[in-house]
């Protein structure tokens, strides 16, 4: 009988230690996701909406000869537009969407810029 005991005991005790390895990342080190693709999805969907978030303000900023400043805007800081409770861990999507935005708002601010320096040459 004694012996029936520590035979459930050991499983409960290998299951205990096996639970957590069985909880990894898939590779995200921001939230858990049943598999690669679907993190990946959420990582590029994230991505983009930032981009073009991103390309937005940038335009905006350098037309209004605002100073380079992408952390100033309340969509880099919140940066959950576009998030829903089922995309999983919002650190891994903030994350994404914050890398995004950056390079929209940089190719967006530079492209404006560049141009706007250029005609002004042309104008002179």
């Amino acid at each position: 009988m004694a012996h029936r005991y520590l035979s459930a005991l050991a499983i409960v005790g290998l299951v205990t230690i096996a639970t957590p390895a069985c909880a990894q990342t898939n590779g995200y080190p921001y939230g858990r996701y049943p598999d690669r693709e679907y993190g990946r999805a959420i990582e590029r969907q994230a991505f983009d909406r930032g981009y073009r978030e991103g390309l937005e303000q940038g335009r905006n900023d350098a037309r209004h000869n605002r100073r380079f400043s992408y952390d100033r805007h309340g969509e880099w800081r919140d940066a959950d537009n576009g998030y829903h409770r089922g995309d999983g861990n919002r650190d891994f999507y903030r994350a994404n969407y914050r890398r995004g935005f950056e390079v929209g708002y940089r190719e967006s601010f530079d492209r404006i810029g560049r141009y706007d320096r250029d005609d002004y040459r042309y104008r002179r």
